[in-house]
């Protein structure tokens, strides 16, 4: 099941959420980042973001990764840019890895069932990323990537509308939710990146994406 990218402008409509990351009053942990004044140019970008592991050929965790997908304008129907962030060595916090144009890389699902996502640049480097979010609400998280990536692929100009960022779609989640899934990290290891959602059969191992964006 792959779906590529391929954008559209904005055609006007009643304005709507595309698909919110956050609750309302809720920014994630990337968009709280941007918003620390190193990164001005980035501060006001709507952006829809979710904490992912990056897995290797045998399933288990290698390193964690923040990916969102942002508009560079507020004109844009859909966002146009890809941003990946990981937590340094030294004291774990956040930090930009790189700024793409989505013109530039595809996004695929890669495991449903697992919840994992392909990325691949246009240069053929590829790796996977499994979704690392409360046990309460991964599945309507990835869900929502889903629907994005559909979207990006397949959208119709019909009842277009600005990508712009409201948190009005997920409930309140508690205040604790980003240190609930720091702890579930510690907590992953290969069973929870072999775990498949359920109704769904466990399939082979993906292939290994080596370190981030290397793999072939």
């Amino acid at each position: 099941m792959k779906r590529g990218y391929d954008p559209k402008p904005a055609l006007g409509g009643a304005e709507r959420p595309l698909f919110p990351a956050y609750p309302k009053g809720r920014p994630g942990r990337l968009q709280r980042h941007l918003l620390s004044g190193e990164f001005d140019q980035l501060r006001d970008f709507p952006i829809f973001e979710s904490n992912f592991v990056q897995v290797t050929r045998f399933g288990e965790v290698a390193n964690k990764v923040t990916m969102g997908v942002a508009a560079s304008s507020p004109a844009l129907e859909l966002p146009d840019l890809l941003l990946l962030a990981g937590p340094t060595k030294e004291n774990g916090r956040l930090q930009l890895l790189g700024l793409f144009p989505l013109q530039f890389v595809q996004l695929f699902v890669h495991d449903e069932c697992r919840r994992q996502l392909k990325v691949k640049f246009r240069t053929g480097r590829a790796f996977y990323l499994q979704l690392r979010a409360p046990p309460e609400t991964r599945d309507r998280e990835f869900g929502q990537w889903v629907r994005l990536l559909y979207r990006l692929r397949f959208h119709s100009a019909e009842g277009a509308v600005p990508f712009t960022q409201e948190y009005s779609a997920l409930e309140d989640e508690d205040e604790g939710e980003d240190e609930d899934e720091d702890e579930e990290a510690e907590r992953l290891g290969g069973e929870e990146v072999r775990g498949a959602a359920p109704g769904c059969e466990s399939p082979g191992d993906p292939p290994s994406p080596g370190s981030l964006g290397v793999s072939e």
